[in-house]
């Protein structure tokens, strides 16, 4: 999959970028680093090191785009269920993390490719839906590229740092193979560490 890196004015700037989904197993150390770096300057706030470009759990697959040979997006996936303790069941997602732009290509419609290849992949995996955590200034964004608020729906989480955490309502989800209309109400548990 390719498609252009065009600003706003519709001019294009450039290399086109290449979009890539890689399987973690078939990562090797010099791609994590490249995956490292770009997340190093997105997540000031958390240490990446060298060969390990992860922080929580660790992703399934990858969603990439390259320019010029440096990872220039990037987006971590792992399917897992999520628990809707209200109703007394678990919902199969594509948990997806680490979703960076490089600071430098922000504004150019890059984080909308990315988030497009996101949904692709998610589709490839036959998940139901895509779930994902973010601050409530980027919420925008991610509704922008389909994906809906959970506001309704307390989450309880692990951090990163393993603390739990509980009662945010930061969860977004993404339909993909079924309508959000049959997602469960009330709380979600993910029973799991965030990517």
């Amino acid at each position: 999959m390719r498609a252009a890196l065009l600003p706003r004015d519709g001019r294009p700037v450039g290399s086109p970028v290449s979009w890539s989904c890689r399987w973690e197993t078939a990562l090797e150390r010099p791609e994590h680093d490249g995956i490292v770096a770009l997340l190093a300057r997105s997540y000031a706030s958390t240490t990446f090191r060298r060969g390990r470009s992860w922080a929580g759990a660790r992703p399934e697959l990858r969603v990439l785009g390259h320019q010029g040979g440096e990872v220039v997006a990037h987006a971590g996936l792992v399917r897992r269920f999520l628990r809707a303790p209200d109703h007394d069941t678990s919902v199969l997602v594509g948990d997806v993390g680490l979703v960076a732009v490089h600071p430098g290509r922000q504004g150019q419609g890059l984080g909308a490719a990315l988030m497009d290849a996101v949904a692709v992949a998610l589709d490839r995996l036959e998940v139901p839906y895509g779930f994902l955590t973010c601050d409530p200034e980027v919420r925008s964004f991610y509704t922008r590229c389909g994906w809906t608020p959970l506001l309704e729906h307390p989450l309880r989480s692990i951090r990163v740092d393993q603390d739990l955490e509980d009662h945010r309502r930061n969860g977004m989800l993404l339909p993909v193979r079924r309508p959000a209309a049959e997602w469960p109400s009330g709380r979600i548990e993910r029973n799991a560490q965030e990517i």
